[in-house]
């Protein structure tokens, strides 16, 4: 049975800071540790834009902080498509999570999971609002600047980056950081302020300083989701060379990100040619290790380094 949206109208006055956070996927941790990053305090305005806590390592925990935090009057909560009821969840929970909107509209800004169809949306079937793929391709401009989560902003990018992404054409801002799906995935706070936005993130991956400069090299083709079928030209140990089915591109992909799907079909994740640009003093997240490279993030952009002596633990 199909289910109206629910739209919560609130008013966020002028010189509050909205801080945006989607698609927590159960990490606790990393929420307090970003809520904490940016100094989070009861006079900022906190939007969470559902995805709240299936799918990591502290599921129940973190749909009870969501739940507690949601009492400050200045934080508001929406549902996400993977915000279903679970058999652990307690009457008072599962009704809680019944009752979330799947839009807030805050005057100047429009928040949603995964997107909207126009610029009017009153009252029609909630499964778009929860589960709208590609939304930054496929959706019109808006009179609003439209916020949303769900679709990892990665797999907008040549060159794989899980920063947000801010198309002022469109007005739309697309803030999920791949935290949990993606390998080099984070947890992403969208900051607005005064008309103003930031960003911050945080991730669980090591950190190294960089204490070789290392230059641009390779290209800027990468492997996304809705192109992400590739076959096996030459299979290795732990890295693969494979033939993107889409463009005919080789290149090389660690064999941890490799998968077929329930058609049969082969797929990768995390798969480029990009080498990133370094310099010596630079902080970058290791997310796999090889025998002969690396592959790492920095500043939130993702890529090969050559060699593993170009790194010292921070």
């Amino acid at each position: 049975m199909s289910q109206f949206a629910k739209i919560n109208k609130i008013f966020i006055p002028n010189g509050k800071r909205v801080i945006c956070i989607s698609d927590i996927h159960g990490e606790l941790d990393l929420l307090k540790r970003l809520l904490s990053k940016v100094g989070f305090c009861s006079d900022d305005f906190l939007i969470l834009l559902g995805d709240l806590y299936t799918k990591g390592n502290q599921c129940h925990e973190t749909l009870k902080f969501c739940i507690g935090i949601c009492d400050n009057p200045n934080v508001f909560a929406l549902r996400g498509n993977a915000d279903w009821k679970c058999e652990y969840l307690s009457k008072d929970e599962a009704g809680w999570l019944d009752n979330l909107p799947h839009i807030i509209d805050a005057g100047d800004y429009v928040f949603v999971h995964s997107g909207l169809s126009s610029n009017y949306f009153c009252n029609p079937e909630s499964e778009l609002y929860l589960k709208y793929n590609n939304f930054m391709e496929s959706a019109s401009k808006f009179e609003k600047w439209v916020i949303v989560g769900h679709w990892p902003v990665s797999m907008y990018c040549k060159i794989l980056c899980s920063n947000p992404i801010i198309n002022e054409q469109k007005k739309i801002i697309s803030i999920d950081g791949g935290n949990v799906i993606k390998p080099d995935g984070q947890l992403n706070a969208f900051i607005i302020e005064d008309g103003r936005f930031s960003f911050e993130y945080v991730d669980n991956l090591p950190d190294y300083t960089v204490k070789k400069s290392h230059s641009e090299s390779g290209g800027n083709f990468s492997v996304t989701w809705p192109n992400r079928f590739v076959e096996i030209v030459e299979d290795g140990e732990r890295l693969c060379r494979v033939k993107h089915l889409a463009t005919g591109k080789i290149i090389v992909v660690p064999k941890s990100q490799i998968w077929i799907d329930d058609d049969k079909l082969c797929c990768c994740d995390m798969a480029t040619d990009y080498y990133l640009p370094c310099n010596a003093g630079d902080v970058v997240s290791i997310v796999e290790e090889f025998d002969d490279r690396l592959f790492v993030k920095h500043k939130g952009v993702s890529g090969w380094l050559n060699e593993k002596f170009y790194l010292l633990p921070v």
